[in-house]
């Protein structure tokens, strides 16, 4: 030991910050996972939402047209232009306006000019910077329940309360927003904006044209902005109805959305906002967050320089995932639903997720665990997204339909088997 060591060593510990919890445990499912994976067992994940775990992407031989695939492939990836670096806080003009253009045949007229466009790196970077823009430390963030377990991290890492307001199942008909849930997180004082995902996951559910209307006169009484969501927009499965916020004039509004579920290519990291709303509260709004933008510009230059390009493999390769997404989804009623099945596949009028009830036999956890060990099935329990009771269980819809028509039916085995010991 040199002299001075134990001065030095006796000093305070570095202080770390409590915007997230710590220690972080692993819980009962993924240590059993991990422990079986160390032992060799082989499983089969009916959570996989990584796209390019499963063949979906623009770039597999066969997927797409060969005209579509040859237009739009990796060769968009190498041009020289690739190797000038110009940055902008907005994102490449060339990228934006391309986007302007496909925005504009996807949706006509909701279409936002470029200087309304901000491209990131993921969604995720997105949401960090929309909550940098619209909220000081303390404040809250209004976020679905159920719905998906990110926002804590992501509200927490910025100092802000992730607030919850409800969505209410009724059967067939699906899932609506609690209104007056909503009206109360907003009663509740320092909310700042609205986080809404259109459709929502797990639940697949689209806000419906009332809702709409009920959140925007909630929204401007409060003064609170709207972040929608719109990465499983092109996905629809059960929906009677569907309308996209872009261009929503009535309150400010950001329209998030990406190439990790546009085009199944969550690897190429880019993402964007579209922002509407009062004209000028949009100018400050785009003022603001071009500084926010600017502190990091990272969205990487091979990916916007490629991205005029790839947008064209769009309506083919959403075509190509709904019917598995649809086969899949039908699979799954075949298999779990009958006027004596002890299940319930619950309406999902898009998205990615199927949310399945169960046969509360068990606690969620022990229900899994026992999926998980006597059939080498991974899926994700209800209380991972905030479902209020049990037993329900989330299914990824993007897995090959073989193996999942497998998978629906060794998890149909196994509950029969379990219901007829008790």
């Amino acid at each position: 030991m040199k002299a001075g060591d134990a001065c030095y060593n006796a000093g305070m510990a570095a202080h770390f910050s409590t915007r997230l919890p710590w220690p972080s445990p692993p819980n009962a499912l993924s240590s059993e996972r991990a422990r079986l994976l160390s032992e060799g067992r082989a499983l089969l994940n009916l959570v996989e939402a990584n796209p390019s775990r499963v063949g979906l992407s623009p770039f597999v031989p066969g997927f797409l047209p060969h005209e579509v695939a040859a237009a739009s492939g990796l060769a968009a990836l190498a041009t020289a232009s690739i190797l000038r670096y110009e940055p902008d806080p907005r994102g490449l003009l060339p990228a934006r306006e391309a986007l302007t253009a496909f925005l504009g045949l996807r949706f006509p007229g909701h279409d936002p000019a470029p200087d309304r466009i901000f491209l990131a790196a993921s969604t995720s970077e997105a949401y960090s910077w929309l909550f940098k823009l619209l909220a000081e430390p303390g404040d809250a963030i209004l976020v679905p329940k159920p719905g998906y377990p990110l926002f804590d991290y992501l509200a927490g890492l910025e100092a802000l309360e992730p607030r919850r307001y409800g969505l209410a199942y009724a059967h067939p008909h699906g899932w609506r927003i609690d209104l007056d849930s909503l009206a109360a997180g907003l009663e509740g004082g320092r909310a700042r904006a609205i986080v809404l995902i259109n459709p929502n996951n797990p639940t697949g559910s689209f806000i419906a044209a009332e809702e709409r209307r009920a959140i925007l006169e909630l929204a401007g009484r409060h003064g609170a902005a709207l972040i929608v969501d719109e990465v499983f927009f092109g996905f629809p499965l059960e929906s009677r109805e569907r309308s996209t916020f872009l261009g929503e004039e009535g309150v400010l509004t950001f329209v998030l959305d990406g190439l990790s579920k546009l085009l199944c290519l969550p690897q190429m990291k880019l993402g964007w906002i579209a922002i509407s709303g009062p004209r000028a509260e949009v100018e400050e709004a785009t003022g603001r967050l071009e500084i926010v933008a600017d502190t990091y510009l990272s969205a990487g230059t091979p990916v916007m320089r490629a991205l005029p390009a790839w947008l064209g493999a769009v309506p083919a390769l959403q075509t190509r995932v709904g019917e598995r997404l649809a086969a899949n989804l039908s699979s799954l009623r075949s298999i779990l639903e009958g006027p004596t099945s002890p299940h319930r596949v619950l309406r999902c009028e898009g998205g990615w997720t199927a949310l399945v009830e169960a046969p509360r036999v068990a606690s969620e956890d022990e229900l899994a665990l026992g999926l998980m060990h006597d059939e080498g099935l991974i899926v994700h329990p209800g209380y991972y997204f905030d479902m209020e009771r049990e037993a329900f269980f989330a299914l990824s819809l993007i897995l090959e339909p073989a193996a999942f028509t497998h998978a629906a039916r060794r998890y149909a085995a196994w509950f029969e088997r379990i219901l007829s010991l008790s």
